[in-house]
């Protein structure tokens, strides 16, 4: 693996609640490990489910608990952000529920997938229409990251699967022309990397909820993005006190992804 370029930590699925299913020490533990990470975070991206019901004050714990990050942090909504009219103040408390950050060469995009007080999520026409319009104009040497809540393809040890993307057939074909780099996700708990030509799919695991997978426990993602441009996805378990790399990926220049009609 290259050198580091750019660094990311992605937590996920924290359910943050003064009571029910948020283990507030597996959270105060991965804040105090991502603090401490040297080389240290460029960002935090929180992919999803920051509160367990959407109600005021679990947002309220959500916005003191983030607040002992160092790292700058940015969130995307869940479908448990979404519940109990949840969006409204995830826009208030948190910020908007799109948003684009550029870095040096890097450029995020957080977008909405949640529907309000349903599981299901999907991004729609217009948000589709919006990061087509922004994936194009980026130049080629552009490091292309996008982050929501629901996976994009099916993800094991989840048990039914019946909340993948309803549109992730259209949005995976738009990530793989446009060839971005990254695209995070939460929602099911189970940690997971994979590859589909030069895009990596990187899944996170629960970092502070009840709702674990079998012994999988709680962790987060540790996502080295080198100077080379290969992409390393790491495994930093709570419950364990580990890191497992879940996969090193080299850029693959001779492949492009085709569509046909």
């Amino acid at each position: 693996m290259g050198q580091v370029q750019f660094r990311i930590a992605q937590i996920s699925d924290t359910h943050i609640s003064p009571h029910g299913h948020f283990v507030e020490e597996t959270f105060d533990w991965a804040v105090n490990d991502i603090n401490r990470l040297d080389p240290e975070p460029d960002i935090v991206v929180h992919s999803g489910d920051l509160t367990d019901d959407g109600v005021l004050t679990e947002y309220e714990l959500a916005v003191k608990k983030l607040g002992m990050l160092e790292p700058k942090i940015l969130v995307a909504p869940g479908n448990h952000d979404e519940r109990n009219y949840g969006n409204s103040l995830f826009k208030e408390i948190v910020g908007p529920v799109d948003s684009e950050l550029r870095l040096r060469d890097i450029a995020i995009y957080i977008t909405d997938s949640p529907q309000p007080d349903r599981d299901e999520g999907r991004l729609g026409r217009r948000r589709q229409t919006y990061l087509e319009e922004k994936l194009s104009q980026l130049g080629k040497d552009t490091i292309k990251i996008l982050v929501f809540h629901h996976h994009l393809v099916s993800v094991p040890f989840s048990g039914r699967d019946q909340d993948v993307l309803e549109d992730a057939g259209d949005i995976l074909d738009m990530v793989l022309r446009h060839k971005v780099n990254l695209v995070l996700m939460g929602h099911r708990h189970v940690r997971r990397a994979l590859r589909i030509y030069n895009t990596v799919l990187v899944n996170a695991g629960t970092t502070s909820s009840i709702r674990t997978r079998g012994r999988l426990g709680h962790s987060y993602n540790l996502i080295d993005i080198c100077k080379d441009g290969s992409i390393q996805v790491a495994e930093r378990s709570i419950t364990e006190r580990r890191t497992t790399v879940l996969g090193t990926f080299s850029p693959r220049p001779l492949q492009e992804a085709t569509t046909s009609s």
